[in-house]
């Protein structure tokens, strides 16, 4: 009878070393989240580049969890089911952010304890911060950071020299098999935008390690990627009287050329 008492007590000092342990672990859990998860998630805020994590933990099991926290790349490639749906809605597999173990632990209890408190301060962003400005001026200054007609502050790559694109004057890479004017119209405002400010994918992870967009970048490059949609969905391009005003003043150069040639 010895035997069983002495694991009862220290199943017991477990629990509670367990319970004590989990407030602080999702102190650190939601640094960990802010850093590593919130460009792409919000917890009650709605699906943005990636699922709203809110009710994710009764939702799937405790081991899922982890898995797809720590090795994502390792659930699709064993089919299975609920990863491979993701993957399909959201057009592209979450990357592997080599998280370990004890980290995801800790992501885990963030979320926990978030979603129980009805994950204050998670809300969605503001309709003034969702709203992305278009301009001529801020899409002529996101092309050619797109095309690197104008080098990045950090020097970081240009995305064309990775990315395809569909939009005038822009052919786009074929690195990346993301064609970002698609990626935009899946992941709308917020989630393209945590996208640009992460950039927790696999290459571009390594690529733009300490080099990452300015804020002022990131607002430009949304212009360009919101206009592409528009012309998309058959709207009237904002980038189009500018490039209307550039060939009238060609004309009328040439026009002058001409009168004085005959003159």
């Amino acid at each position: 009878m010895a035997h069983p008492r002495r694991f009862l007590s220290w199943f017991t000092s477990l629990l509670v070393l367990l319970s004590m342990s989990f407030p602080v672990w999702a102190d650190q859990g939601k640094d960990l989240f802010d850093k590593q998860c919130a460009g792409c998630h919000t917890i009650g805020g709605g699906d943005t580049g990636g699922p709203d994590l809110k009710g994710v933990i009764s939702k799937r099991s405790h081991e899922w969890l982890e898995s797809v926290i720590i090795e994502p790349n390792k659930l699709t490639a064993n089919k299975d089911p609920i990863q491979l749906e993701l993957v399909k809605k959201y057009g592209y597999e979450m990357p592997n952010l080599g998280i370990g173990h004890e980290d995801a632990l800790k992501i885990i209890a963030y979320i926990s304890a978030a979603d129980g408190a009805g994950a204050a301060g998670a809300a969605p962003p503001t309709g003034e911060q969702l709203a992305t400005a278009v301009t001529p001026e801020l899409i002529a200054q996101g092309k050619a950071l797109f095309t690197g007609g104008t080098r990045l502050a950090k020097g970081g790559a240009p995305c064309l020299s990775c990315h395809p694109f569909t939009y005038p004057g822009i052919w786009g890479g074929n690195l990346s098999i993301a064609d970002l004017s698609k990626s935009y119209q899946k992941m709308g405002d917020t989630g393209m935008r945590g996208a640009l400010k992460s950039l927790k994918f696999p290459t571009m992870k390594k690529i733009y390690a300490d080099r990452p967009l300015t804020d002022d970048e990131i607002v430009a490059l949304m212009a360009l990627f919101k206009d592409s949609a528009v012309q998309k969905a058959g709207g009237a391009s904002l980038s189009l009287p500018l490039a209307g005003g550039g060939l009238f003043v060609v004309l009328l150069l040439g026009l002058f050329l001409y009168k004085r040639r005959i003159g």
